[in-house]
């Protein structure tokens, strides 16, 4: 995986000539997958309507397994969990497993086409089915555990799923989660198109329904295999669903060619992998991070991926044993992991041997400066990088491509624009800003990442949703702008921003919060007042901190001293997430403001709720 390495001057320039000439670019990024039938046409038509390397037929099992037979003995994934039990799977292991599950979906009646739905957690049989879903030219929806009943059967609907494959149960943070159980639950409740579930037993503690079939009784016991089916790129590899403030979620659909192609270049520019590396994405399976780069990237490239069941904070020295453990080089982590590791202290990532770890990549917010120097200081050797993308468009709108070049990282952003993206920051009447002027960030796409809307035939969602705001421009819903250098900072959700005086993004007011020595993550609102708006903080104490009224006032006279006025400072023992880790701060506004609650469908704990509740109850606008 050779890779030449250019200036900062050469990557703009790289990227230049991406907007120039977008189908000169991604023609010369279409050999990083194989294909059965090279494509007749790079692109055709605009977006959000374009298609992406027109008749090109591949597999996405193909890529990820038989192309690698040639290295059949590699490990291809290492598993882990909480009590630290492990099982590797070499490529060679990865095509059987991968051929025996296809050969039984396919007997079940799955076809081409035909959508497949899967809740399991971070296991190799998770990869196996999904993989076997591809390698027939099904699409694969993957669905986060513990969605709520009503939201589960309504993407099942959405997504017309005959067909469930659901491990039994899964371990987090030391306790057990039955997910068959809530599965059977919601199927036996509400009206559904499920008409088989494919159960994969951890142990013998599985009630079977008529509709279910246990995976390993029906397997092949010996070698068999299922030919991969030849998909044409632009037809649909994965449904993606988002949450909407108030609406029901969002499904969106990625291709087949184009997506495969756009990843894989995304993380060659992003980590610059080598030969031999050992890559672990600290995931959920219900986030597309997860995807992403156990099905679509890293068994691509023919590298070697850590599976981890269960959750970081379990074990104050559980990230850097597991660093140890199998030599991981690379990490792909959410910003509320790194945060999690930053809150646990310097044993969360001294105690076991990190020596092999060359690269942390950040996802889901920029990382504040806080949290960055605190990586600087414990990780002295270790390469700290950033990508800012969307589940609507999962290329980097912006980024540090390390694989292209050593370039500056500036604490706080999310990077140069990256090549094969062309983001802008306009006004409210949608004219572009200059440099250092805050506005709202676009997207003129130019990447084969762009999803389409799942049963939009005619467009008119994918449109109102996202192009309609600002006309010509795919509307990110965030805040921010662009210095000179031309690196981007994300300040907030656009609904996020505090109106008071001037307007203030909340990552402006967090990323000081989480300077303060005592403060391991925080959420900053606005709520109105008579005049204006003023702003509330929800801080969290680092471990060894108390709850204190002296400890609030501290950091209400820090950030007085920085420049923001703060009407009151709460500290909290934790902060409302999606199961991706991102702060769900439309939530703490809508407690403070008595609106509407709207979507917690990707709320990991709905019991914080009411905590809010009891907390911000004093609050008076």
């Amino acid at each position: 995986m050779e890779a030449e390495f250019y200036s900062l001057e050469k990557i703009r320039k790289l990227s230049e000539e991406a907007i120039k000439d977008p189908e000169k670019f991604w023609k010369d990024k279409m050999d990083l997958i194989s294909w059965f039938k090279y494509p007749e046409k790079i692109r055709e038509g605009d977006p959000p309507f374009e298609k992406w390397f027109v008749n090109g037929y591949t597999n996405i099992s193909y890529n990820a397994v038989d192309r690698h037979m040639n290295k059949s003995e590699n490990v291809a994934f290492y598993w882990i969990n909480e009590k630290l039990e492990t099982r590797s799977v070499t490529y060679r292991d990865l095509f059987c497993e991968v051929n025996r599950a296809a050969y039984v979906l396919k007997e079940i009646g799955v076809k081409k086409g035909d959508a497949v739905s899967l809740m399991m957690p971070s296991i190799p049989e998770a990869v196996y089915m999904s993989l076997a879903v591809h390698r027939i030219g099904a699409t694969l929806v993957i669905h986060y555990l513990g969605l709520s009943d009503e939201t589960l059967s309504y993407r099942l609907n959405d997504c017309n799923s005959k067909v469930v494959i659901v491990a039994n149960k899964t371990f987090r943070n030391g306790s057990e989660i039955r997910i068959k159980e809530f599965l059977d639950k919601v199927l036996d409740s509400r009206k559904t198109p499920v008409e088989k579930v494919l159960v994969v037993k951890r142990d013998d503690d599985v009630t079977v329904t008529k509709r279910d079939i246990i995976y390993d009784e029906v397997k092949p016991r010996g070698r068999v295999y299922v030919e991969p089916e030849k998909v044409e790129s632009n037809e649909p590899s994965t449904i993606y669903y988002t949450s909407g403030t108030t609406g029901r979620p969002k499904g969106l659909y990625h291709s087949t060619g184009g997506y495969l192609v756009a990843l894989n270049y995304a993380f060659k520019s992003l980590l610059g992998p080598r030969e031999g590396d050992i890559w672990w994405t600290i995931s959920e399976l219900g986030w597309p991070v997860w995807p992403m780069a156990n099905l679509y990237t890293i068994p691509v490239m023919g590298l070697t991926s850590v599976l981890f069941e269960g959750y970081i904070g379990y074990k104050p020295d559980m990230f850097s044993r597991i660093v140890e453990r199998f030599g991981v080089t690379l990490v792909w982590s959410s910003t509320t992991t790194l945060y999690t590791l930053k809150s646990l202290g310097e044993e969360s990532v001294k105690s076991g041997d990190t020596s092999t770890l060359r690269l942390i990549l950040n996802t889901g917010e920029p990382l504040n400066p806080g949290a960055w120097k605190w990586l600087r200081d414990n990780l002295p050797n270790v390469t700290i990088s950033d990508a800012y993308w969307m589940t609507e468009h999962l290329f980097p709108v912006a980024g540090t491509p390390f694989g292209l070049g050593e370039i500056p990282y500036k604490p706080g952003s999310a990077g140069i624009r990256f090549p094969g993206s062309n983001f802008k920051v306009v006004d409210d009447d949608g004219n572009e800003l200059s440099p250092d002027k805050k506005g709202y960030i676009v997207i003129k796409p130019i990447s084969p990442a762009l999803a389409k809307m799942h049963n939009d035939h005619n467009g008119e969602r994918i449109i109102k949703t996202y192009w309609s705001r600002f006309p010509g421009y795919f509307y990110t819903g965030d805040y921010g702008y662009y210095d000179e250098d031309g690196y981007l900072y994300v300040l907030g959700r656009a609904d996020d921003v505090i109106k008071a005086g001037e307007r203030i993004g909340t990552l402006e007011v967090e990323s000081v919060v989480v300077t303060h020595p005592a403060v391991a993550e925080a959420a900053a609102i606005g709520y109105p007042k008579e005049i204006g708006e003023g702003i509330i903080v929800l801080a969290v104490p680092k471990k060894g901190h108390p709850m204190s009224d002296e400890l609030a006032n501290d950091i209400k006279m820090y950030l007085r001293n920085s420049g923001y006025l703060v009407d009151q400072v709460y500290l909290v023992r934790r902060l409302p997430k999606t199961k991706s880790g991102k702060i769900m701060r439309r939530l703490i506004r809508a407690i403070v403001r008595n609106e509407e609650i709207g979507d917690i469908s990707t709320l990991d704990d709905p019991s914080i709720l009411e905590e809010l509740k009891n907390i911000l109850s004093s609050v008076k606008s």
